[in-house]
């Protein structure tokens, strides 16, 4: 028996050959696959839960969009952080994804280094550019582009 002629028998939807069983071993296999793969989905999801419904207040957490904060109050589905720099948002508990360690959070809270270029004033403010009174459009210091240059005042 050749080759082919093998592969025309395993292939033909008559009963009787190995096709059916092939197909119910690689059906089985396959709802085993996604069975196990739901059951570490749903694990997940369960310590999320946990994770969410043990929060207190004073712990140090990270959103989903990457922001931080202390958490100041719990109330409901609601929680209340406060950033670094002292504002405090509202988030439902969905929006937490996890504890920032401290050392994290040192290296995410540092001040960031000032560029000794930059010009600022005492008071930590620069300086605003020259505005035009009417417009409130900044006043450039070169020719107007609208006049010719040999036209100026």
């Amino acid at each position: 028996m050749s080759i082919l002629s093998a592969v025309y028998l395993a292939a033909d939807p008559a009963p009787g050959n190995g096709l059916n069983v092939v197909m119910l071993v690689f059906l089985a296999g396959m709802i085993v696959v996604m069975w196990f793969m739901s059951r570490r989905t749903r694990k997940q999801q369960q310590e999320q839960g946990d994770f969410r419904r043990s929060l207190e207040a004073g712990q140090r957490v990270m959103t989903v969009g990457g922001m931080i904060g202390t958490v100041t109050e719990l109330r409901g589905d609601v929680v209340t952080l406060m950033s670094p720099s002292g504002d405090e948002s509202a988030y439902v508990r969905r929006a937490i994804k996890s504890l920032v360690p401290d050392e994290e959070w040192e290296a995410l809270t540092a001040p960031y280094p000032v560029d000794e270029d930059e010009t600022v004033e005492e008071d930590g403010v620069e300086p605003a550019p020259d505005t035009d009174g009417e417009t409130g459009l900044e006043v450039a210091d070169g020719p107007e582009e609208d006049e010719p240059e040999g036209k100026r005042s």
